[in-house]
């Protein structure tokens, strides 16, 4: 009786070891296959830093929202960040709630900061995995393409019930990865 006990309790955890990063991979590709897409701009990025490891650190242009009032929020509270595309094509946050909305498309985030008139945000996408060893190429080629006198990368986002996943970098109208190969041929 005691064997058959740890026996259910060994497979119940090895089934939970297998279920629960399927069902990560399982969301994030149905989020891939079905979201919406939006192109948000990137902005310039802080300098390298070495306990990042081997990924490109993403800073994002529209990642301060206005205050919305009469809404109390605080620092680290989860908020839905409504999602609005601007003229030139490029997604924006347009408001902040504290309720799920419905119909529209928003990503669930948190509050990192608050001021007196603005929100910024902590998103959850705030790295491009890459392969090791092109890393740091990309990084660079994303600095010198997020710099202020020359803002032209931006990320692909899908998303879909609030819950956001990279696609693709984009540098100079290119995939980061073309950049980097073509870097290396150099």
């Amino acid at each position: 009786m005691k064997n058959n006990l740890i026996i259910g309790i060994f497979l119940c955890l090895a089934s939970i070891q297998i279920v629960t990063p399927l069902s990560m991979i399982t969301r994030r590709e149905s989020v891939l296959k079905n979201g919406v897409q939006f192109k948000f701009k990137t902005a310039p990025v802080d300098p390298y830093d070495a306990f990042r490891g081997r990924y490109v650190a993403l800073r994002f242009e529209g990642d301060n929202v206005s205050r919305p009032k009469g809404v109390p929020l605080n620092d680290s509270q989860n908020v839905y960040a409504l999602i609005a595309i601007d003229e030139q094509g490029f997604a924006k946050f347009s408001t902040l709630s504290t309720s799920k909305p419905q119909g529209v498309p928003y990503i669930q985030a948190k509050v990192r900061h608050i001021s007196r008139d603005n929100v910024q945000l902590d998103l959850p996408f705030d790295r491009y995995y890459m392969e090791e060893k092109a890393a740091p190429v990309a990084e660079e080629i994303y600095r010198q393409h997020s710099r202020q006198d020359k803002q032209d990368a931006y990320l692909l986002v899908r998303v879909k019930d609030g819950f956001a996943v990279i696609e693709e970098l984009y540098v100079g109208g290119r995939r980061i990865e073309e950049a980097v190969r073509d870097a290396k041929k150099k």
